[in-house]
């Protein structure tokens, strides 16, 4: 093996093994927060072997969109879900014979496609970036109908998501104002609105 060839296999296995204790955080932790905590690095290293296997609108696509805005969300509903229950959401593990049962069946999955794979060589498809007639690159092509043809979807997605965060917050704010304070009852809170 060559140095480059060293350096994508080293790249490769890091950024496989970031991922799979990404997801082995994602399982064992106690807390929600913890485990959404954990999935970052597992997201990343995924986008990591996304990068190494050339496909780089999806490295692109998985850092700004799975590994930025999902798990931002994921953190702001197990921040105000937690903070509207009182307690921590899904302290501990509750459905242990179905999450053993699913991962037994997708272990069995993977086991039968590796050993389908087995003597087959792992070759790469000699496929044309783009298609006949089209000069530019696919994700140059993709990033220019984003901004030309299809702006005004791709702003009013972003426009919805941020109306539905601000929104999540005055809600959350505003049963946090309502909630009586520590020796306080509700029937003097109610007079004092009157």
């Amino acid at each position: 093996m060559d140095l480059t060839q060293i350096i994508d296999t080293f790249a490769f296995y890091s950024a496989a093994g970031l991922a799979l204790l990404g997801a082995l955080g994602v399982a064992f932790s106690r807390q929600v927060l913890h485990a959404c905590l954990c999935l970052l690095p597992c997201l990343f290293g995924v986008a990591v072997c996304y990068g190494l296997l050339g496909a780089h609108l999806l490295f692109a696509v998985q850092i700004l969109v799975y590994v930025g805005a999902i798990t931002v969300l994921i953190l702001f509903a197990v921040m105000l879900l937690q903070r509207s229950l009182g307690r921590g959401i899904l302290a501990g593990q509750q459905h242990l014979l179905g999450s053993v049962v699913a991962t037994g069946a997708f272990m069995l999955i993977i086991a039968i496609a590796v050993i389908y794979t087995h003597g087959t060589p792992w070759k790469p498809l000699n496929l044309p970036l783009t298609e006949p007639g089209i000069t530019s690159h696919n994700v140059q092509l993709i990033g220019e109908l984003l901004m030309t043809t299809y702006l005004l979807p791709f702003e009013a997605v972003s426009v919805v998501l941020l109306v539905a965060m601000v929104g999540a917050i005055i809600l959350a704010r505003r049963e946090r104002d309502t909630e009586p304070t520590s020796g306080e009852t509700p029937e003097a809170r109610e007079g004092d609105s009157a």
